[in-house]
């Protein structure tokens, strides 16, 4: 074993036991060398890394909240790696497309995808999937945010009680927008209509800007926005905000009860996340991880996710991974009599 060491740590090492005689040049030490020979070119790699632009996949169009978070994020770590973060949105099959192209992009970092809720609940909602967990590496887990109900403002209600009694009165007849079967909004919706005992007609949009859009002009009389989403809407008078689907008030809506506070137990919202393609080398993934970490503590960043309702979780790329794992469990039985056919 202390020959064995001594040439995984010193690649070229083997080379010169064999001429010595002090080691047989069997299989096994070939592939000892060979294994030594790739770690070290994987390390020199890394150091050298990142040497040209990053692509940050948002598998979400542009203007919601992922892409926000985002786009917030992309200044900092621009700064952190010295490179460019180009953020490239990538939408459509329920955020499948965008993610898909990066869990077959190569292993070296310079491809990454910003996921959210709707990548764990797709493995249970689509029957054929393109890529597996397995084939993505965790970066961190980046925000946590809660679900806001907005109406439009033409209808007739100023609470969560008197909108649920409204519904009620309106059996079939209210809609609701989500950016896609398995998105936050969707399931947000689903969980709501357990809980008040009526079911609902869901909308499907192309992102939560454009589902917060169809709630402003009376397509939809509501939808469970993001915080990030639907902030422009509720400071334009666009959008009323009925209740926060959060454990306490968020900042830039003191005013807005939680759901609990209104009579409902409902507690609801969505988490962002990085990954990296399977394979990524750890010393590019930890690379990320810090650049990441330090770009949600800058100020401006923390006061902006702060005033808008979203909680900045920046987590490591094990723990992120167990959350993945967890999560994709828990939405499994949730979501376990819906399926769709993903051909």
């Amino acid at each position: 074993m202390p020959r064995i060491a001594s040439i995984f740590i010193r690649p070229n090492a083997w080379k010169s036991a064999v001429r010595a005689g002090r080691l047989r040049k069997t299989p096994t030490a070939l592939l000892f060398a060979a294994m030594a020979t790739a770690m070290q070119a994987i390390a020199a790699a890394a150091a050298g890394y990142p040497d040209r632009p990053i692509q940050l996949v948002v598998p979400y169009p542009a203007g919601g909240a992922v892409d926000a978070v985002a786009r917030l994020l992309q200044n900092g770590m621009q700064q952190q790696l010295g490179e460019p973060v180009l953020v490239v949105n990538r939408p459509g099959g329920n955020t499948i497309v965008g993610t898909e192209y990066v869990a077959h992009a190569n292993a070296d970092g310079y491809t990454i995808v910003m996921v959210s809720l709707p990548h764990v609940a797709n493995f249970t909602l689509f029957k054929h999937m393109p890529y597996s967990q397995s084939d993505f590496a965790p970066i961190a887990e980046v925000t946590n945010t809660p679900n806001v109900l907005v109406i439009n403002p033409s209808l007739p209600v100023n609470s969560l009680s008197e909108f649920i009694a409204y519904i009620k009165a309106h059996p079939g007849h209210i809609n609701y927008g989500t950016f896609g079967i398995g998105s936050s909004a969707y399931l947000a919706g689903l969980l709501f209509e357990s809980k008040i005992g009526q079911k609902l007609v869901a909308v499907q949009y192309h992102g939560g800007a454009p589902a917060a859009v169809a709630v402003m002009t009376g397509e939809v009389q509501f939808e469970f926005g993001t915080p990030l989403s639907v902030k422009g809407g509720i400071d334009s008078g666009k959008l009323k905000p009925l209740a926060v689907a959060s454990k306490k008030r968020v900042p830039f809506l003191p005013n807005v009860p939680t759901m609990t506070e209104a009579g409902l137990d409902f507690v609801n919202g969505g988490w962002f996340g990085l990954l990296a393609p399977a394979g990524t080398p750890q010393p590019v993934i930890d690379k990320l991880y810090g650049a990441v970490k330090t770009a949600m503590s800058e100020p401006k960043v923390v006061s902006v996710l702060d005033q808008s309702g979203t909680e900045i979780v920046v987590t490591s790329p094990a723990k992120f991974g167990q959350f993945i794992a967890d999560e994709t469990k828990v939405w499994h039985k949730i979501l376990s009599g819906i399926s769709i056919d993903a051909k």
